[in-house]
């Protein structure tokens, strides 16, 4: 089961203090940062194995989800309200494969873009995207024995 919670972040902090700002007890962490004046409503998602951890995400707002599990693979649908478009995120951690993680824009709301944004998931590299309104970046990271799959939003 995930642990969610969600922390008031500056526009002025950098990413290691915002990462700094949370407690590592879980094997695997997904955080979303929104460094945006926009709140970030989710409006679809695909699970493939396990949930997707974060729902809503509200402007200024670290969102963080920990759990412990053998695999997950999933993805989720955001809309930009107050701003204009849509942004997807994407992460997996396979029985058999690599972890990956993945981020888009197409500007649909549903869980379809969620799921193609995670079929075409294939490494675990940095990614960047933008719409109109905002610039997303993801990364992923180890801190202690947590395996952490980030996702920072930005006001273009």
């Amino acid at each position: 089961m995930a642990v969610s919670a969600a922390l008031n972040i500056d526009v002025n902090q950098t990413i290691d203090q915002v990462i700094h700002l949370v407690t590592y007890d879980k094997k695997y962490v997904i955080e979303v940062a929104n460094f945006t004046r926009y709140q970030l409503s989710r409006v679809g998602a695909y699970n493939d194995s396990e949930n997707w951890p974060i729902g809503d995400i509200s402007s200024n707002e670290l969102s963080v989800g920990k759990f412990d599990c053998n695999s997950f693979s999933f993805g989720a649908n955001y809309q930009i309200a107050g701003g204009s478009g849509f942004i997807q995120l994407a992460a997996s951690w396979p029985i058999i494969g690599r972890r990956k993680i993945n981020i888009g824009s197409i500007n649909q709301s549903g869980n379809s873009p969620a799921q193609k944004i995670w079929d075409d998931m294939d490494d675990p590299s940095d990614k960047s995207t933008s719409n109109d309104s905002v610039r997303v970046r993801a990364f992923m990271k180890e801190e202690g024995r947590s395996i952490i799959w980030f996702y920072e939003i930005r006001e273009k």
